[in-house]
């Protein structure tokens, strides 16, 4: 199994959109603050074309041109590690345009999303033997005080932290 370098200070963050995008609110807002915060905390950001694309039906674009932002962003050296926009239901449809076989002979990198991105976090492992994070989209980093599950997270893609457990109820009141 390979592991991916972890995200270092400064490092850059990018964001893809192989499902859903954020094209719609509330993602819209809750993903431009998150940019936001990512940028106070010293990172730099690269948003894909697709990200605040919406002229895909489930998808954020044509299955094609979403495939080719999520393997070209993959096999870049111009980001260290990957957060998904959002799930989705369509992302199965991308799966038969990418070429695994280059992702994999590529420098590993973490990708993380979660629900619909399963369909490359689960590939990434057995396809391409690289390790990936089922965790958080790239909107929920959006909202403010983080919640104990947003620090984890980040934790996890700097090498701070390497494991997370449950979490009780938790309610902005």
């Amino acid at each position: 199994m390979k592991y991916p370098e972890f995200l270092k200070e400064n490092g850059t963050i990018g964001f893809v959109a192989p499902s859903f995008g954020c094209n719609i609110e509330p993602y819209r807002s809750a993903f431009k603050e998150a940019q936001k915060r990512f940028a106070e905390l010293g990172y730099q950001i690269l948003i894909g074309p697709n990200c605040y694309e919406g002229s895909g039906i489930g998808i954020s674009n044509l299955p094609k041109l979403c495939a080719e932002e999520f393997e070209t962003f993959y096999c870049s050296d111009k980001n260290d590690v990957l957060i998904s926009c959002g799930g989705g239901e369509l992302m199965c449809e991308i799966l038969g345009d990418i070429d695994f076989d280059r992702i994999k002979s590529a420098k590993p990198k973490w990708f993380q999303g979660y629900s619909d991105n399963t369909n490359l976090t689960y590939l990434l492992t057995t396809i391409c033997d690289t390790a990936s994070l089922y965790g958080l989209g790239a909107p929920a980093f959006g909202m403010r005080p983080w919640h104990q599950s947003q620090k984890d997270s980040l934790a996890v893609l700097t090498g701070k932290q390497d494991e997370v457990c449950g979490y009780p109820m938790w309610e902005i009141t």
